[in-house]
Protein backbone atom coordinates (compact mmCIF):
# COMPACT_ATOMS: atom_id res chain seq x y z
CA UNK A 1 0.00 0.00 0.00
CA UNK A 2 1.41 3.76 -0.97
CA UNK A 3 1.52 6.35 1.82
CA UNK A 4 0.98 10.12 0.15
CA UNK A 5 -2.86 10.68 -1.62
CA UNK A 6 -3.68 7.20 -0.17
CA UNK A 7 -3.32 6.93 3.46
CA UNK A 8 -2.91 10.75 4.05
CA UNK A 9 -2.17 14.15 2.43
CA UNK A 10 -0.03 17.05 3.18
CA UNK A 11 -1.32 20.75 3.66
CA UNK A 12 1.98 21.93 2.34
CA UNK A 13 1.01 25.27 2.72
CA UNK A 14 -0.09 24.89 6.15
CA UNK A 15 3.06 23.24 6.91
CA UNK A 16 4.97 25.93 5.24
CA UNK A 17 2.92 29.20 7.61
CA UNK A 18 3.93 27.17 10.45
CA UNK A 19 7.83 26.24 9.15
CA UNK A 20 8.74 30.01 7.74
CA UNK A 21 6.90 31.68 11.18
CA UNK A 22 9.47 30.28 13.25
CA UNK A 23 12.75 30.55 11.17
CA UNK A 24 11.53 33.34 8.49
CA UNK A 25 12.28 31.15 4.97
CA UNK A 26 9.70 29.14 3.07
CA UNK A 27 9.92 25.37 2.15
CA UNK A 28 7.94 25.64 -0.72
CA UNK A 29 9.46 24.68 -3.97
CA UNK A 30 6.54 24.29 -6.02
CA UNK A 31 7.57 27.89 -7.74
CA UNK A 32 10.52 27.52 -6.89
CA UNK A 33 12.60 27.82 -10.11
CA UNK A 34 16.12 26.68 -8.18
CA UNK A 35 17.00 23.54 -10.29
CA UNK A 36 19.71 22.46 -7.94
CA UNK A 37 17.32 22.70 -5.11
CA UNK A 38 14.56 20.88 -6.73
CA UNK A 39 17.33 18.41 -7.73
CA UNK A 40 19.09 18.01 -3.68
CA UNK A 41 14.73 17.58 -3.27
CA UNK A 42 14.28 14.35 -5.78
CA UNK A 43 18.01 12.97 -4.45
CA UNK A 44 16.80 12.82 -1.20
CA UNK A 45 13.36 10.86 -2.03
CA UNK A 46 15.99 7.94 -3.71
CA UNK A 47 18.76 8.21 -0.47
CA UNK A 48 21.44 9.87 -3.03
CA UNK A 49 21.60 13.35 -0.69
CA UNK A 50 21.15 13.78 2.91
CA UNK A 51 17.94 16.31 3.22
CA UNK A 52 19.67 18.67 5.24
CA UNK A 53 21.35 20.03 2.26
CA UNK A 54 17.68 21.38 0.89
CA UNK A 55 17.71 23.87 4.04
CA UNK A 56 21.16 25.05 3.34
CA UNK A 57 20.18 25.16 -0.25
CA UNK A 58 17.43 27.79 0.64
CA UNK A 59 19.23 29.45 3.89
CA UNK A 60 23.12 28.82 3.69
CA UNK A 61 23.51 30.67 7.17
CA UNK A 62 21.67 28.17 9.49
CA UNK A 63 23.53 27.57 12.66
CA UNK A 64 21.36 24.95 13.93
CA UNK A 65 20.47 22.36 11.53
CA UNK A 66 18.96 19.81 14.12
CA UNK A 67 16.41 23.01 14.82
CA UNK A 68 15.17 23.29 11.98
CA UNK A 69 14.90 19.79 10.74
CA UNK A 70 13.12 19.28 14.19
CA UNK A 71 10.68 21.59 12.74
CA UNK A 72 10.57 20.61 9.75
CA UNK A 73 9.13 17.42 10.99
CA UNK A 74 6.65 18.81 13.17
CA UNK A 75 5.76 21.42 10.30
CA UNK A 76 5.29 18.26 8.35
CA UNK A 77 3.95 15.56 10.46
CA UNK A 78 0.75 18.76 12.45
CA UNK A 79 -0.29 19.44 8.73
CA UNK A 80 -1.62 15.84 7.35
CA UNK A 81 -5.18 14.71 6.72
CA UNK A 82 -5.58 11.39 7.31
CA UNK A 83 -7.84 8.87 5.40
CA UNK A 84 -9.31 7.58 8.57
CA UNK A 85 -11.30 5.17 6.31
CA UNK A 86 -8.49 3.88 4.84
CA UNK A 87 -6.82 3.24 8.53
CA UNK A 88 -9.62 1.56 9.86
CA UNK A 89 -9.67 -0.72 6.47
CA UNK A 90 -6.14 -1.80 7.45
CA UNK A 91 -6.96 -2.72 10.86
CA UNK A 92 -10.00 -4.84 9.39
CA UNK A 93 -7.35 -6.50 7.15
CA UNK A 94 -4.87 -7.02 9.87
CA UNK A 95 -7.27 -8.35 12.66
CA UNK A 96 -8.12 -10.96 9.83
CA UNK A 97 -4.74 -12.22 9.52
CA UNK A 98 -4.28 -9.96 6.26
CA UNK A 99 0.03 -9.14 6.30
CA UNK A 100 -0.12 -4.96 5.49
CA UNK A 101 2.78 -3.89 3.92
CA UNK A 102 3.97 -0.17 2.73
CA UNK A 103 5.67 0.97 -0.70
CA UNK A 104 6.25 4.51 -0.79
CA UNK A 105 8.32 7.24 -2.44
CA UNK A 106 9.54 9.34 0.57
CA UNK A 107 12.96 10.81 1.92
CA UNK A 108 14.44 9.82 5.13
CA UNK A 109 13.03 12.72 6.78
CA UNK A 110 9.65 12.45 6.12
CA UNK A 111 9.81 8.53 6.74
CA UNK A 112 10.82 9.07 10.50
CA UNK A 113 8.54 11.61 11.01
CA UNK A 114 5.68 8.84 9.90
CA UNK A 115 7.02 6.90 12.02
CA UNK A 116 7.25 8.75 15.27
CA UNK A 117 3.68 10.06 13.99
CA UNK A 118 2.72 6.34 14.23
CA UNK A 119 1.62 6.33 10.89
CA UNK A 120 3.28 2.90 10.13
CA UNK A 121 1.57 1.37 12.71
CA UNK A 122 -0.38 -2.12 11.84
CA UNK A 123 2.29 -2.24 9.06
CA UNK A 124 4.69 -5.34 9.25
CA UNK A 125 7.08 -3.50 7.38
CA UNK A 126 7.13 -0.01 5.16
CA UNK A 127 9.69 -0.33 2.02
CA UNK A 128 10.81 3.26 0.85
CA UNK A 129 12.65 4.61 -1.81
CA UNK A 130 15.02 6.36 -0.15
CA UNK A 131 16.40 2.84 1.06
CA UNK A 132 15.75 1.46 -2.27
CA UNK A 133 17.49 3.94 -4.30
CA UNK A 134 14.91 4.31 -6.79
CA UNK A 135 11.06 5.65 -7.27
CA UNK A 136 8.00 3.25 -7.74
CA UNK A 137 7.99 5.16 -11.41
CA UNK A 138 10.99 2.91 -12.51
CA UNK A 139 10.30 -0.77 -13.01
CA UNK A 140 12.84 -2.01 -11.37
CA UNK A 141 11.77 -1.04 -7.91
CA UNK A 142 9.20 -3.37 -8.02
CA UNK A 143 11.39 -6.03 -9.21
CA UNK A 144 13.07 -5.23 -5.79
CA UNK A 145 10.17 -5.52 -3.66
CA UNK A 146 9.71 -8.83 -5.43
CA UNK A 147 13.19 -10.02 -4.11
CA UNK A 148 12.24 -8.62 -0.23
CA UNK A 149 8.91 -9.99 -0.34
CA UNK A 150 10.77 -13.82 -0.50
CA UNK A 151 11.43 -12.80 3.28
CA UNK A 152 7.76 -13.05 3.65
CA UNK A 153 7.37 -16.42 1.22
CA UNK A 154 4.74 -14.25 -1.01
CA UNK A 155 4.87 -13.82 -4.74
CA UNK A 156 3.64 -10.80 -6.23
CA UNK A 157 0.13 -12.70 -7.55
CA UNK A 158 -0.35 -13.37 -3.93
CA UNK A 159 -0.24 -9.67 -3.45
CA UNK A 160 -2.82 -6.46 -3.55
CA UNK A 161 -1.25 -3.10 -4.49
CA UNK A 162 -3.28 -0.16 -3.69
CA UNK A 163 -1.34 3.42 -5.06
CA UNK A 164 -3.00 6.87 -5.98
CA UNK A 165 -0.77 7.27 -8.83
CA UNK A 166 -1.36 5.44 -12.53
CA UNK A 167 2.27 4.95 -13.78
CA UNK A 168 3.10 3.00 -10.89
CA UNK A 169 0.09 0.82 -10.83
CA UNK A 170 1.19 -0.19 -14.78
CA UNK A 171 4.64 -0.99 -12.67
CA UNK A 172 2.94 -3.37 -10.70
CA UNK A 173 0.87 -5.19 -12.88
CA UNK A 174 3.94 -5.71 -15.35
CA UNK A 175 5.71 -7.25 -11.86
CA UNK A 176 2.33 -9.39 -11.68
CA UNK A 177 0.80 -7.59 -8.84
CA UNK A 178 -3.02 -7.57 -8.30
CA UNK A 179 -3.82 -3.61 -8.29
CA UNK A 180 -6.43 -0.82 -6.96
CA UNK A 181 -5.73 2.79 -8.33
CA UNK A 182 -6.66 4.29 -5.44
CA UNK A 183 -8.04 7.93 -6.89
CA UNK A 184 -11.54 8.92 -4.33
CA UNK A 185 -9.22 10.25 -1.02
CA UNK A 186 -10.69 10.51 1.50
CA UNK A 187 -13.39 8.38 0.07
CA UNK A 188 -13.15 4.62 0.34
CA UNK A 189 -16.80 3.24 -0.40
CA UNK A 190 -15.43 2.25 -4.33
CA UNK A 191 -11.93 1.09 -2.61
CA UNK A 192 -13.91 -1.09 0.11
CA UNK A 193 -16.11 -2.84 -2.78
CA UNK A 194 -13.12 -3.47 -4.83
CA UNK A 195 -11.10 -4.83 -2.19
CA UNK A 196 -14.51 -6.91 -1.15
CA UNK A 197 -14.24 -8.45 -4.47
CA UNK A 198 -10.35 -9.36 -4.85
CA UNK A 199 -10.27 -10.42 -1.34
CA UNK A 200 -13.90 -12.27 -1.56
CA UNK A 201 -14.11 -10.63 1.75
CA UNK A 202 -18.13 -10.23 0.96
CA UNK A 203 -19.07 -6.35 2.38
CA UNK A 204 -17.31 -7.22 5.28
CA UNK A 205 -14.73 -4.26 5.40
Amino acid sequence: MDFGSVIYKTDWEKADKYFKKLNGFSIRINENKDEELIKIYRDADVGKQEFSKFFYRLKPDIKDIDKIIKDYRYAYGSSKKLNRGILKIVRFLKNKGYLILGFTDINEVHYEANKEDGLYEGFEEVFASFKFGILKCDERAFQMLEKELKRYNLKPEECLFIEDWLPNIENAKKAGFKTIHYEDFPKVEKLKKEIEKILGLRNKT
